[in-house]
This record gives structure tokens, C-alpha cells and sequence, in this order.
């Protein structure tokens, strides 16, 4: 009877595990599949994601962050210091003042002191504590100089900040072109396959019955398994753009993501000398090696202002404890002169050193100026060029959308092949292809143009 009970009890356990296994296991599946399900992105979400997310941009903003910090510590030297020193100290020994009788004269035929007296300088242990104020005067003038370097400093990491931003948006938009691209000739590279294969079925028929040779089957065979290799690459590339564009933006590596095949229009440009003058005024790259050189204008006024002698006013109270000649509390208060009167040459070999970091920054926002130039150049014949690759992408797709046409029709009537339709298929796939690749050229183009000019992070 004990035993049926208990196998009772256990056979009741078990379909209470089972039953909640049942109830779990959808909801674990629907989590994993809503966890799994692929995100759709736009180019702007895209761009905007990276510019959060990317890890350059990031370490770019910190470092103006660092550099703001620096410059309020370096515009805090101009305020007076305000410092506190205190001393509890012991000494081995100290001095003692001996007075000899009659040191000090007689009265009365009596010697003054009667007899010798020591007296004793302070004790052995003894403490200190003064609060002072201190304000420089002519190192004021040095202090300037520093807070100059150190602001241009922060402009210099600005204009690296911007440049990391316009680098990596013109990144996301490279790469989210390439993948649209890819996914493009994927899809044609598909109905190749489609067509090759027809063509092969066909060819088989043809040598069976002796209307073609071997050589053609081989041949379509060949054609065949090249295609196949192609979407193998095709399927490769795709993988490796999406890791690339996953890792830019921010997201996991393996990150199912969609993207919309729409993208913006190009905007109507300025002409060409606009478009330098305005990348001359506003590339970061630019506005960074002015900041340098502003740094480097600042560290020679630096180095010759260390010619100057330190001048400083202070003033200070202070109470002694066992310090001997002197009264408990006590003020004081004064000009403190330094120079250094000889240095070995090192003031020379420093100013001359700043002159020379001041020419290389000066040839450097030279050479950026002349290297940014180019670029604008370059992107702005790159614009002109893709603009008419587009129009003779759209004449050849309307070439073979009129060929599709014909061999549909042709094969309805039964005057064209199976084969043959396929292949106008698949020809104008390619074409479509070669018109996205285009038009995303023109636009990729105009971005590159607006990165050399500067403004294509703040888009």
C-alpha cells in the first residue's frame, strides 16, 4: 500500500514538471527568437549610432574633456596661493647665553650678576605654523603664455575630435553602400545561376541530339560552377562588410542588422573654388594645425618671458612655540626677487628650441593646406565623373529591360529559349546592379566631398 502511494506521488511530480516545461519552453523560444530577430537600420540611424557608440569618437571627446581640465589648471595660476606649513620638530641641543658676574655693571659695589648665569635659547622641541599668501607679479606674463598654449591645446583636440567624427561617418557610409552593393550583385549573380543552369539543360538536350557540340556543354558547365564561385565570394565579402560595419557602429560582431536600400539624394554643390575656400576655413585637419601653431607661437613667448625675473608679493602669520628670540604670534610681509644669473645657456637652447617647433608647425599647416586642397580637388572630379556613370547606367538598364522584353515575348512565342530569357534576366540584374553601384558612387562621392571640406559629421 506504502509503495503505491508513493509511486502515486512521484508519477504526480513528474507531470508537474512536465507541465511547466510545456509552459517555459514557448516563451524561452519566443525570447530567443525576439532576441535573434534582426535589426533594421537607415543610413542616419546608422551614422548616428557610430557617433555614440565608436570607440575613436569616444577617446576623441575624452581627450578635449582631459585638455578643458588642463586649461583650467593652467588659468588657476593667475589666482593668488593660499598655503599653510606647519613644523613639529626636535633638536639634539641647543645654544646657551652665558653671563659672567658683572657683565651687566655694580651698583652699590655690588656686581651685576653676582655670579654667572646661563641662560637657555628655546627648548629642544619646538613646533611652528604660518598661513601665507602669495601672488606672483611678473611671472604673470609667463602665466599667460601658458594659459594661451594651454587653450590651443583644447582647439587642437577639437579639430581632432571633428576629424575623428567626419572619418568615421564617412566610414559608415562607405560601408553601408558597399553592403547594398553586394547584396545587389548578389541577387543578380543568383539569376546568372538560374540562366547558366537552363542552359546547361538545354545544352545536354542539344548534344544528346547532335545539334551542338560537347565543347558548348563543357563550356556552360564551366560557366556554371563560375558563377557558383562567384556568390561563394559574393557570400564572403557580404560577411566580412557586415562584421566591418557591426564593429564601426557599435554593435556586437554578429549582430543580425537590415539596411534600407534608400539613401539620401544628392544636394546641389558649390563650385569648385567655393569648396576650397570653405575646406581651407573649416576642415578640422586645418583648424587643428592652426591650433598647433598657435601652441607653438606660445611656447616662445613662454621661452622669452623666462628672461624676466620672478617678482612675488606674500604676506604671512605665523605662531612659535620654543623658538628662541622670537614672540608667539607674528606677521610678516614683503616683495621676494629671484633671477638666475647663470644658467648654462638654458633659457638660449630653449627659445631656440620653440623657434624651431614654431617653423615645423607653421610647414606642417602648410603641408595640411596643400594636402586638403587636393582632396577637395579629387573628390569634386570624382563627383563630376560618377554623375555621368550614373546616366550611362540608366540608358544601358533601359537597354536591357527592352532586351528582357523582347526575349519574354520571344520565348511566349516559342522563338526564344528558355536559356536565353533567363540569361535577359539576369542581364538586366546586372544592370540594376551596375545603377545602384552608380548612383551609390555619386553620392559616396559627394560624402567624401563634404569630408574634406569638414562638415559631413555634422550632417
Amino acid at each position: 500500500m506504502n509503495a503505491l502511494l508513493n509511486n502515486r506521488r512521484l508519477l504526480r511530480s513528474l507531470m508537474a514538471v512536465a507541465a511547466g516545461f510545456l509552459v517555459l519552453t514557448p516563451l524561452a523560444l519566443g525570447q530567443q527568437r525576439e532576441a535573434s530577430a534582426p535589426r533594421t537600420l537607415n543610413l542616419q540611424q546608422a551614422v548616428e549610432l557610430a557617433l555614440k557608440h565608436n570607440h575613436v569618437v569616444r577617446i576623441a571627446s575624452l581627450k578635449v574633456e582631459e585638455n578643458e581640465h588642463a586649461k583650467e589648471v593652467a588659468r588657476s595660476s593667475y589666482l593668488p596661493v593660499l598655503r599653510n606649513d606647519s613644523v613639529f620638530a626636535h633638536i639634539t641641543d641647543t645654544q646657551f647665553v652665558g653671563i659672567q658676574p658683572g657683565a651687566l655693571g655694580t651698583v652699590a659695589g655690588s656686581a651685576i650678576p653676582a655670579r654667572t648665569v646661563v641662560i637657555s635659547q628655546g627648548d629642544q622641541t619646538f613646533e611652528t605654523s604660518g598661513t601665507g599668501l602669495v601672488q606672483p607679479l611678473t611671472q604673470l606674463f609667463k602665466i599667460k603664455a601658458g594659459n594661451d598654449a594651454a587653450r590651443a591645446e583644447v582647439e587642437s583636440s577639437k579639430g581632432t575630435a571633428r576629424s575623428a567624427r567626419d572619418q568615421v561617418a564617412l566610414r559608415v557610409r562607405q560601408l553601408y553602400y558597399r553592403i547594398l552593393v553586394v547584396q545587389s550583385q548578389h541577387s543578380a549573380i543568383e539569376d546568372k545561376i538560374r540562366a547558366d543552369e537552363d542552359l546547361q539543360s538545354e545544352r545536354v538536350q542539344q548534344v544528346k541530339y547532335g545539334s551542338t557540340l560537347e565543347a558548348d556543354l563543357i563550356e556552360s558547365r564551366a560557366q556554371s560552377l563560375q558563377a557558383k564561385q562567384e556568390m561563394l565570394t559574393s557570400d564572403l565579402q557580404l560577411s566580412d562588410l557586415r562584421m566591418q560595419f557591426n564593429d564601426v557602429v557599435g554593435l556586437p560582431i554578429n549582430s543580425q542588422v537590415v539596411l534600407e536600400p534608400d539613401v539620401p539624394a544628392v544636394t546641389p554643390i558649390s563650385s569648385r573654388e567655393d569648396c576650397i575656400k570653405v575646406a581651407l576655413d573649416s576642415n578640422p585637419d586645418i583648424a587643428e594645425a592652426r591650433a598647433v601653431v598657435e601652441k607653438a607661437s606660445a611656447g616662445v613667448r613662454a621661452a622669452k618671458r623666462e628672461y624676466i625675473p620672478d617678482v612675488e608679493a606674500f604676506a604671512r602669520y605665523s605662531y612659535q612655540n620654543n623658538v628662541p628670540f622670537l614672540v608667539h604670534n607674528f606677521g610678516t610681509f614683503g616683495i621676494h626677487f629671484s633671477y638666475d644669473i647663470f644658467d648654462g645657456g638654458k633659457k638660449r637652447a630653449t627659445l631656440r628650441q620653440r623657434d624651431a617647433q614654431l617653423a615645423q608647425a607653421k610647414e606642417n599647416l602648410e603641408r595640411i593646406s596643400d594636402e586638403v586642397e587636393v582632396k577637395v580637388q579629387t573628390a569634386y572630379n570624382k563627383l563630376e565623373r560618377t554623375k555621368q556613370m550614373v546616366a550611362v547606367s540608366q540608358e544601358l538598364l533601359a537597354a536591357r529591360k527592352e532586351s528582357r522584353r523582347v526575349s519574354a515575348q520571344g520565348f511566349q512565342q516559342g522563338t526564344y529559349l528558355r536559356s536565353q530569357a533567363e540569361m535577359a534576366v539576369a542581364q538586366e540584374s546586372e544592370a540594376r546592379t551596375m545603377l545602384l553601384q552608380s548612383q551609390l558612387a555619386y553620392v559616396q562621392a559627394q560624402d567624401e566631398l563634404n569630408e574634406a571640406i569638414g562638415r559631413i559629421g555634422n550632417e
